[in-house]
């Protein structure tokens, strides 16, 4: 598995777990997204490939390997969305987003669903901050990290259909999620894996602390 790790630009008061987040994957191709490079900076982590209309301080010195890709203010995709390209054109098939989730509420919207663009690619896409991980939810056993306390599903369709969540603190068998609610919000694994069953419908998966 090739992973990736890119590092947007939303404005955030804790970086420290994008280290961690580095420290923790094999080598991965590290995308900053314009402004992401001074995170990258702050904590001493490589910039493989910056990306960006440099119009949030992208344009630093990049210091030596660093490869850039200049784009224009006026576009079709965020800054983001283009370091997701770009990490697949190069044979990336594991994606942490990070710095994605600060600010702007359409930006992290947005960022949410690129997720789903990445799934549809055969690409696992998560987004971490420094209290949660996101992921699209693959079906079957869903191992909750040590260090997440919750676990929330959130539709993604309308409504989920045959959901059966099995060892956490609020089990369901075979019940129906729907968007326009909050059943599955806040559970709790009991033992560390979590079985998660969806016969029908996509939904976010959210660990936080």
């Amino acid at each position: 598995m090739k992973w990736a790790l890119i590092i947007a630009a939303a404005p955030e008061e804790d970086i420290a777990y994008i280290q961690r987040v580095y420290q923790s994957l094999s080598q991965p191709l590290t995308l900053c997204a314009d402004g992401g490079l001074q995170k990258a900076r702050k904590l001493g982590l490589p910039c493989d490939l910056l990306i960006g209309d440099m119009d949030s301080g992208g344009l630093e010195e990049t210091g030596e390997g660093t490869e850039q890709i200049r784009l224009p203010a006026e576009k079709d995709f965020t800054d983001t969305q283009s370091c997701l390209e770009e990490a697949v054109r190069r044979g990336c098939d594991a994606i942490v987003l990070t710095g994605a989730s600060g600010g702007r509420l359409d930006h992290l919207l947005c960022n949410l669903h690129l997720l789903e663009a990445l799934e549809i690619r055969g690409v696992r896409g998560y987004l971490a901050d420094g209290r949660n991980l996101v992921q699209l939810l693959r079906n079957g056993p869903a191992a909750v990290p040590a260090c997440y306390r919750y676990f929330s599903l959130l539709p993604i369709d309308e409504t989920l259909e045959g959901v059966t969540i099995r060892g956490a603190k609020y089990p369901l068998e075979n019940g129906t999620i729907r968007r326009a609610d909050s059943l599955a919000v806040s559970n709790e694994a009991l033992g560390g894996t979590v079985e998660i069953q969806v016969r029908r419908g996509r939904a976010f998966l959210i660990f936080s602390r």
